[in-house]
């Protein structure tokens, strides 16, 4: 008589269950900090790629005009005769394969960029994939309305906002200063290379800044198409990611990262600031970009923005 076989039935038991879950709980763990920082690396390399591109159209607009374009046309107590309420940014925008949209603004070159319409067009350039609220198109201003002819109901879309800004020098600044700063950018500036004493190679022409979320309250940081408090600048005064809060003479709204307190009136100033790990992108006044840490030397840094300190250049 044949004894029935046994058939045994392999299998995990929970224990095994669990031990294989916790390992693959620790793998993940471990790979997602990879992720991220790979992430990380490709969006700081758009970011840089960006300014290159900036500071490559700013050349060729330099060598379309013999000089680089107005830091921002309108004063601080009045308004522009051309391109009222516009800055730096319009005049590139055909160097960044944007024409179509410089025609939208040329056309209003003799009354303001403020009304032009398509300011909410995002322009891949002008935008840092590392800062979660960018890009920033569609902040409306429900505390500033106008009467004045052609403007009623068009103050409000303030468009889009820039993750890039240009070099206004080592101060803050005011309606007293802000037609002779000393930085490569200021009101109705039209700086040329060989002004740039100090070297273009030592003189930073544009770094990064982040933008608030889009809001029914105008934090003017970044915006290009209603510039008018220096809001397309920023500043050496203090080193990238400081702790300093920026200040203008306007609305603003204080995020991480980016504090802001206004001050009206008062002197304006805007310093460097971005997510990148440990510092900021920048563009030095030849197009050649690099990345500036948080723990630059204080001094090298307010010197490099200088356009003609005479200050003996410092490692950044």
């Amino acid at each position: 008589m044949k004894c029935p076989q046994l058939r045994l039935r392999s299998g995990f038991t929970l224990i095994e269950l669990l031990v294989v879950i916790a390992i693959i709980a620790i793998l993940i763990g471990l790979l997602l900090p990879a992720v991220q920082k790979v992430r990380e690396a490709a969006a700081r390399a758009k970011c840089s790629n960006n300014l290159k591109q900036l500071g490559i159209a700013l050349h060729a607009y330099h060598d379309a005009n013999g000089a680089f374009p107005v830091g921002q046309y309108n004063g601080y107590t009045g308004t522009a005769t051309l391109w009222n309420r516009a800055c730096w940014v319009q005049g590139i925008l055909p160097y960044v394969e944007q024409g179509p949209l410089y025609s939208n603004f040329d056309v209003m070159k003799t009354s303001s960029a403020l009304v032009a319409t398509k300011k909410d067009t995002i322009v891949p350039p002008l935008v840092c994939p590392s800062d979660p609220n960018s890009p920033k198109t569609n902040t409306v201003d429900k505390n500033h309305t106008s009467t004045a002819a052609g403007l009623t109901g068009l103050l409000e879309v303030q468009g889009l906002h820039t993750n890039y800004v240009a070099c206004a020098g080592s101060t803050s600044w005011s309606a007293a200063n802000a037609a002779n700063l000393n930085g490569m950018f200021y009101v109705q500036s039209m700086t040329r290379i060989t002004d740039v004493t100090d070297g273009t190679t030592n003189t930073l022409m544009l770094g990064e800044i982040l933008v608030s979320p889009d809001t029914t309250v105008n934090d003017m940081r970044g915006r290009y198409s209603n510039a008018w408090d220096g809001n397309n600048w920023f500043s050496t005064a203090y080193p990238p990611n400081t702790t300093v809060s920026d200040v203008q003479s306007y609305q603003g709204v204080s995020i991480p990262f980016a504090p802001v307190t206004t001050s009206t009136p008062g002197p304006s100033i805007l310093s460097s600031r971005s997510r990148h790990t440990g510092g900021v992108n920048t563009a030095l006044g030849d197009g050649s970009v690099r990345f500036v840490s948080n723990s630059v030397d204080p001094t090298a840094y307010l010197n490099a923005g200088t356009r003609a300190g005479g200050e003996i250049p410092g490692s950044l």
